[in-house]
């Protein structure tokens, strides 16, 4: 059964609604409602918090009262842009969209040119002792007081928002405007390419229908390669004029500070896995699938082959979903019952890949709504990990806004990547015991040494880049479309070994990482997979206290610092074994796999 008659049979439930996306309706009702709202909050206007400069100190309720004020209204802001957004990246092409996630954005840059004064404010209060609910708040804005300035800088900073607009740019070129020729395979057939399709293109068996995947793809980003590079050195010196004005010595200083992250945690993690002896177990790997494909030099389009091609591992929805929650019951009932009614009952999710929808996936929401997961299935095992991945994400978001207060609801980008990728973990344990074939745990190996690929050594790879992208900036260098293609090759070059052919064309996957926009997010992905393998390791070990301790962990918020909140699921993200151990489990893979 084909994963589009899953739906079929579901629609009788939702009146024949499209039910293949999600239910904007816990937002607001429809677009007039959003207008409305919108319209009713521009007229409101910032007063609830305003009245209160220069009353601060007066007075403790003052303060408390405030900061009341303040998350109040941040909170509707945050309703209308969750809206906006989502409903953009369900049609990114539609202009009205793009309206209202601008207005959303105007709304939110007015928001903070006018509560600016406030820290300035907080900082003037003599002899400040953060407590009561706002204790963790008060503490972090202590801490922030040398990156803080004066009120009439504060307020000229925030209005600096506005021009923050190389993400948007980029993901419109990137989504809307580029297209791509087809993909020819070796009886000449062709094959439409999109971002989505793209991904399993680049897996399949035939060489020729890689290469050419590869090259038309690559080629309409090389055609606009010199836009790109701008676009990126833009993004870099935005944060290299915040890092500047923030008193900071480097914009990964900068960057890891917002989330409480040391750059020792950076840089272990850099050192860790470009240990001669690390890289030399990938440079292995590389070897090994080479042979498997019968192939002597291994080419970027050759990373992602399926070399076991006689394996046929496709998933309609409903297997996908079933798996997916079968997967995660060690973490209990209540756990799983709530998964199950977000799959499929309430919604959460926008399934399937069509024109002007954006790419990738990811999970997203507001404290009061259930999550919202966006997806482009095609029913591959790539996508059945990403609904793994992003259940995780959504998960950790339910349990978080349930129970922690909305200041300390959201979490840090640090702590999210631990979530998802544990259920990742948690998906190849189960997948792993239902075989008994040879091959397939053969194909599952390799699957699970690729994930680990990707994750561990791709995005640190990455991480090495935006480090030295940013402080060749920092050292008044101009980043240009030769320098960025020439940087990313020779990470490659070190990362992949003597057996891999560094392509014409493959600097320019530099140029198109949506997360560079995001910048220094990446390396959570490798500190991410390596602390979910501990926190794994940790649940089979003691399901009772493994699963006390994910539990926890997933409600804390922004409670403590991420660090401190793994500490206490008993994982330490600062100890150079945490990543070891991650890089020892891909050997571990390599050495079942080269046999």
């Amino acid at each position: 059964m084909s994963f589009f008659s899953d739906f079929k049979k579901m629609a009788f439930m939702y009146d024949h609604e499209d039910v293949s996306r999600w239910d904007l309706k816990p937002l607001y009702n429809d677009e007039r409602a959003w207008d409305a709202n919108y319209e009713t909050l521009l007229k409101q206007g910032f007063d609830a918090v305003v009245k209160f400069r220069g009353l601060l100190a007066q007075d403790p309720a003052n303060l408390e009262a405030s900061l009341d004020a303040f998350f109040n209204f941040n909170e509707m802001l945050e309703k209308l842009y969750t809206y906006a957004h989502l409903l953009s990246d369900g049609d990114i092409g539609d202009q009205q969209n793009l309206i209202r996630i601008n207005q959303a954005r105007s709304l939110y840059s007015d928001f903070d040119a006018n509560t600016s004064w406030m820290r300035s404010e907080i900082l003037r209060i003599p002899n400040l002792r953060p407590e009561g609910k706002y204790a963790r708040y008060l503490q972090r804005i202590l801490e922030n007081r040398p990156h803080t300035l004066n009120e009439d800088e504060e307020k000229i900073l925030s209005l600096c928002g506005v021009t923050q607009r190389s993400s948007s740019l980029f993901n419109i070129l990137n989504n809307v405007e580029l297209k791509f020729e087809d993909a020819i395979d070796k009886e000449n057939k062709s094959h439409p390419l999109t971002l989505a399709s793209y991904q399993n293109l680049v897996k399949s068996s035939d060489r020729q229908l890689r290469r050419s995947a590869f090259t038309n793809l690559f080629s309409s980003f090389d055609k606009v390669k010199m836009t790109l590079s701008e676009n990126y050195y833009q993004k870099v010196l935005e944060n290299e004029f915040y890092r500047k004005v923030r008193k900071f010595d480097s914009s990964m200083e900068a960057a890891l500070f917002g989330n409480e992250i040391p750059s020792s945690v950076y840089l272990n993690l850099l050192s860790t896995v470009e240990k001669e002896e690390n890289l030399k177990q990938l440079h292995r790997y590389v070897a090994w699938k080479g042979r498997v494909l019968g192939v002597d030099q291994v080419h970027a389009y050759d990373l992602y082959a399926e070399p076991y091609e006689d394996v046929e591992m496709n998933f309609t929805l409903e297997e996908a979903m079933d798996l997916v929650l079968e997967s995660i019951r060690p973490l209990g009932d209540e756990y799983v019952a709530i998964a199950t009614k977000g799959l499929k009952e309430e919604r959460w999710v926008d399934w399937y890949e069509r024109p002007g929808k954006r790419s990738g996936a990811y999970s997203s929401g507001y404290y009061k709504s259930h999550p919202y997961i966006l997806m482009n299935f095609t029913g591959s095992i790539r996508d059945l990990f990403t609904l793994a991945h992003e259940l995780g994400h959504s998960m950790h978001s339910y349990y978080s806004n349930k129970h922690q207060p909305y200041p300390y609801a959201s979490y840090t980008i640090f702590v999210a990547e631990v979530a998802s990728t544990f259920h990742e973990e948690m998906l190849f344990d189960l997948l792993m015991k239902k075989i008994n074939d040879p091959k397939i745990r053969q194909f599952y190996l390799h699957y699970k040494a690729e994930a680990i690929r990707a994750t561990l050594h791709r995005q640190t790879l990455f991480a090495n880049f935006e480090k030295t992208a940013h402080s060749y900036v920092e050292n008044k260098g101009v980043l240009t479309a030769d320098y960025i293609c020439g940087v990313f090759n020779e990470l490659y070059r070190k990362y992949y070994g003597e057996r891999f052919v560094i392509d014409p064309l493959l600097g320019v996957e530099a140029l198109r990482i949506p997360h560079f926009y995001s910048s220094f997010y990446v390396y959570q992905y490798a500190i991410g997979v390596s602390a979910s393998l501990a926190l794994h390791t940790n649940l089979k070990n003691d399901p009772i206290l493994g699963q006390k301790k994910y539990l926890e962990f997933i409600s804390s918020g922004s409670s403590k610092t991420p660090i401190d909140i793994l500490k206490d699921a008993n994982v330490d993200v600062r100890d150079p074994s945490t990543i070891q151990k991650a890089l020892d489990a891909f050997k571990h893979l390599v050495d079942q796999l080269d046999t």
